[in-house]
């Protein structure tokens, strides 16, 4: 279906607010919590999510077209803003903090999961940076 699917069906609950797949089970420190919550058949069921990733794979898959046009500069460009369309309306205006954590995995995720030369990793990774960015900015706006 698409590279994050296997990822995003078994999520478990990590250290704070946001969810961690399955695979990264070993890692969540508090392994009592997780048993007495039911985040793993909630995640199962979050469908927002699996249609974030699809698109997120689906619109990356351009970014590699583009890659081998002439004149790729508005094609690239137009990847960027998709990607950011799609990441944004699923965060919600403002951003939640709970999406954000999930947008930023879902992308983090597929990024990883391609080639260091796979033109499509840059914009993932410019997304993922991006996301950072909006996460500190919350918690410094949090803070105050």
């Amino acid at each position: 279906m698409f590279v994050i699917n296997g990822f995003t069906r078994r999520m478990v609950e990590g250290l704070g607010d946001e969810e961690v797949p399955g695979w990264l089970a070993p890692h969540v420190r508090d392994f009592a919590a997780l048993a007495r919550s039911s985040a793993v058949l909630e995640a199962k069921n979050n469908a927002a999510l699996q249609r974030l990733a699809q698109r997120i794979s689906e619109i990356a898959s351009v970014a590699r077209v583009a890659a081998h046009m002439k004149g790729n500069e508005g094609l690239a460009g137009g990847v960027n803003s998709a990607l950011t369309a799609e990441i944004d309306e699923f965060c919600g205006t403002p951003p939640h903090p709970h999406r954000l954590d999930q947008a930023a995995l879902a992308v983090a995720l597929i990024a990883s999961s391609l080639e260091a030369n796979d033109p499509a990793k840059a914009a993932l990774v410019a997304q993922a940076d991006r996301l950072q960015g909006l996460r500190g900015h919350q918690s410094v706006a949090t803070a105050a």
